[in-house]
């Protein structure tokens, strides 16, 4: 669909969506019989403003007198714009929402302010911490502070699936009736003011956060969870700070056990030595315990040493004991530890391998699959699980078995092929691993052609990598980076940036970003901006040589850049609809720029003014190495003061999209007839109406009849709706969306929106098997799913999408 401006008279007619429940606000004067109507009128004229400046990313049009509004709906959405534009222009209008009465509008200024905290840590953090002390101090008999609004549904969340099997914010779910979606979650300002803190990662956060934990339940597990958030900013936590949450997790005679405590240890990638007896002590204390926190001991278990091999083993093999996502997770710790559990990886597999019997074998579509899948990826090596493995590797096809049985039969046999393969990439196992495309009987199994079949093709592919690429190791290696398998022609372009040996690297890097799928376009310019001396040529191979001077006749000829590869980064620059797909524009602008390409610099400053943050971060960076001073793309009109009273910027304005024009008003359930069998999720508006109604409009069109599920990893999300089945890109004439972010947390069947960086999304869409906290408030919390979405596996095919409001 071409993209159109919309009027903005339009938008208040479908904004019942935006609001959610209403809080009730100060009566309107009564003088006037009239005063109710045309307040009413008012409200809705500047909510559809509101909306338009979030979209546009335009924060000079949110105005101090919305955030003065007696509307507490007009509030909401001021502070709700200001937080998704974020930067330092929306600071200061984030700063006057914390101190509103709403406790939505306080959750959404503390969410917006712990991203725009940059260079303003300290002063963010005392702010935040004084709102949570106000809070409490009003708190009322039942804890809720006086002063705020009655608990209403927030202007968003995810609707109650069919079934009722409906994820909800802890537990809290707002009422249904009056309008409300009846799964909407709350936004909860405890949380969101905790989250900021550890997000901003203050001097002072850590130490406040600590407090925390010695408070409520609800704030310890807030505190928690933004203690996570500050071990992933700084790798790393105090010693008293791990003692402390430890003492949380393992609970005491007076308070039982709070197992959330266990995720910050979780974030680290290293643990102090003194701590770690008692992390697996507590960790393991908490495997007896079924929950949703209990994956969190799981993870923890993995930073908990050679100790925690038994009880991670003891999870992964314990079928219908712990849930997939849990036994997988073990897999993925007991990768994380070493030889030993590498060991214990192979002690299991032989348990894990499934029966050959052709009926056996129909039990391979469900969870558990994931499980194993996930045991195998493990593996670093055949080693000791060599026998189970050549069972895997030989494991025979049911016979006239469907595409779903023959897939995952096929992953299992690759899986295995690949490790007992080493560095053969013409081992025979390996070539005939995929049996999900007929065999071609004009073939050998070693010819040079590539195997059919995208899992078996990417096998082969990670074999190729394991030696040097040269001889007939790089002409099998060019026949996969030329044409065949989409996956697997990505893969063997991203081997380019490893890989020096090969020959003809410019010519296949050209080549490939000229196609016409994105993420193969993407996957060149990437490895360009890692290794650029990949894109040149060698001296004499190209028609401009670098003269040398008398003086340095014994320096090496300077290489030159391919013209063929300067010629199609110049042309992406300029291909229509390519500015609209900032993920795919930024890998291009990084190429340009690691080439020090002079002729793109009138390019990369129309894309300075690029209306895309990740767009204007690229072309800033590029045009610094072109210039070699450092230069900064967020020129625009000057808004309010910042600190010490400089005025600060405000970045440019994009255009509303079109979808802004006819917003889907209710919650759709959307029924997927897939290989996994049908599958349903309810996508809700109220947080993000725009993203919810193009997946509506596209599902009606029927974009998603036909699609793969391009990425299932196991206990944690399975991912689809990319055009071409590889993770990029989203449909023609539909520009990326702005990012719907919200302080949503991200649990079980949650559905949100792919992105590779601010304002990317487009047609993808995610659905999470467990809880991840570290996506909290990154991605936008579009709905909930029922039914086991977790059973697909990459390759598996959505026939047909159904939709009903």
């Amino acid at each position: 669909m071409p993209r159109r401006r919309s009027s903005l008279l339009a938008l208040p007619l479908s904004l019942a969506a935006c609001t959610g429940q209403p809080a009730p606000g100060p009566a309107p004067d009564a003088g006037s019989a009239a005063a109710a109507p045309a307040a009413d009128a008012g409200a809705q004229e500047r909510l559809g403003a509101l909306l338009a400046a979030e979209q546009r990313r335009a924060v000079l049009e949110v105005s101090p007198a919305d955030q003065q509004s007696r509307d507490v709906d007009v509030r909401r959405a001021a502070a709700r714009a200001l937080a998704r534009i974020g930067g330092d222009a929306a600071r200061p209008g984030l700063m006057r929402a914390l101190a509103d009465e709403d406790d939505e509008v306080i959750a959404w200024a503390a969410y917006g302010l712990g991203f725009s905290c940059k260079e303003h840590e300290s002063e963010t953090v005392s702010a935040l911490v004084a709102r949570a002390l106000a809070r409490d101090a009003g708190a009322g008999p039942s804890g809720a502070p006086s002063g705020a609004a009655p608990a209403a549904a927030v202007s968003g969340g995810a609707a109650a699936v069919s079934g009722g099997a409906a994820a909800v914010s802890g537990g809290a779910v707002a009422p249904s009736g009056g309008g409300a979606s009846a799964g909407a979650p709350r936004l909860d300002a405890g949380g969101a003011l905790a989250r900021a803190i550890g997000r901003c990662g203050a001097e002072a956060s850590e130490p406040t956060l600590v407090a925390w934990l010695d408070g409520p339940r609800d704030r310890a597990i807030h505190a928690a969870y933004a203690l996570g958030d500050l071990a992933a900013l700084k790798l790393k936590l105090r010693e008293e700070t791990l003692v402390a949450l430890l003492n949380l997790a393992s609970g005491s005679a007076a308070s039982p056990p709070v197992p959330e405590a266990l995720y910050p240890i979780g974030r680290l990638e290293h643990v102090p030595l003194t701590v770690i007896p008692r992390i697996r002590d507590v960790a393991a204390a908490r495997l007896a315990e079924a929950g949703g926190a209990r994956l969190f001991a799981v993870r923890a278990l993995g930073r908990a040493g050679e100790a925690a091999v038994g009880e991670l083993a003891r999870v992964l093999t314990s079928r219908g004991v712990f849930a997939a996502s849990e036994r997988a997770e073990a897999a993925r710790s007991l990768k994380r530890l070493g030889a030993p559990g590498q060991r214990a990886l192979a002690d299991a597999l032989a348990s894990l391998v499934p029966s050959a019997d052709p009926i056996a074998l129909t039990g391979l579509v469900g969870e558990d699959f994931g499980a194993l899948l996930t045991a195998l990826d493990a593996l670093a090596s055949a080693g000791a699980a060599r026998k189970p493995l050549r069972d895997l590797a030989a494991l025979p096809p049911p016979p006239s078995a469907p595409a779903a049985i023959l897939r995952r039969v096929a992953w299992l046999r690759c899986g295995a092929a690949r490790l007992l393969a080493g560095e053969n990439h013409r081992d025979p196992l390996l070539l005939g691993c995929d049996v999900t495309a007929p065999d071609d009987p004009g073939s050998k199994p070693d010819a040079g052609a590539p195997v059919r079949g995208s899992i078996g093709a990417r096998a082969v592919v990670e074999v190729i990598g394991r030696g040097a690429i040269t001889g007939a190791r790089l002409a099998a290696f060019r026949a996969y980076a030329e044409a065949g398998d989409l996956r697997a022609r990505e893969a063997a372009i991203e081997l380019i940036a490893s890989h020096e040996e090969i020959a003809g690297a410019p010519d296949l890097l050209a080549k490939a970003l000229a196609a016409e799928e994105p993420g193969l376009v993407a996957a060149a310019a990437e490895v360009i901006s890692r290794q650029p001396q990949r894109a040149s040529e060698a001296p004499g191979q190209g028609k401009r040589k670098r003269k040398r001077k008398r003086d340095d006749k014994d320096a090496p000829a300077a290489v030159v850049t391919s013209p063929a590869v300067e010629g199609a980064l110049l042309s992406l620059l300029d291909r229509p609809g390519a500015r609209d797909d900032p993920e795919l524009i930024g890998a291009v602008i990084d190429a340009a720029g690691a080439l020090a390409l002079k002729p793109a610099e009138p390019r990369l400053e129309e894309l300075c003014r690029s209306s895309y943050p990740t767009t204007r971060a690229h072309a800033g960076t590029a045009l610094g190495v072109l210039r070699g001073r450092k230069v900064a793309c967020d020129a625009g009109l000057p808004g309010d003061a910042g600190a010490a009273g400089r005025p600060v910027v405000a970045p440019p304005a994009g255009e509303l999209p079109a979808e802004a024009s006819a917003l889907v008003r209710e919650p759709a359930v959307l029924t997927f007839d897939t290989d996994a069998g049908e599958l349903t999720m309810t996508l809700d508006p109220a947080l993000a109406p725009v993203a919810v109604t193009r997946f509506v409009d596209l599902a009606r069109s029927g974009y998603y009849d036909g699609k793969i599920v391009h990425r299932v990893v196991p206990g944690f999300v399975t991912q689809f709706g990319a055009p071409f089945g590889d993770g990029a890109g989203g449909p023609p004439g539909r520009p990326a969306l702005r990012c719907e972010t919200s302080p949503v947390p991200f649990e079980p069947l949650r559905i949100g929106v792919a992105l590779a960086g601010r304002d990317t999304g487009s047609s993808q869409l995610f659905v999470m098997h467990a809880r991840a906290p570290h996506l909290d408030g990154q991605y936008a919390a579009v709905g909930v799913a029922a039914g086991p979405w977790a059973a697909l596996v990459d390759g598996d095919v959505i026939r047909s999408v159904k939709v009903r409001n």
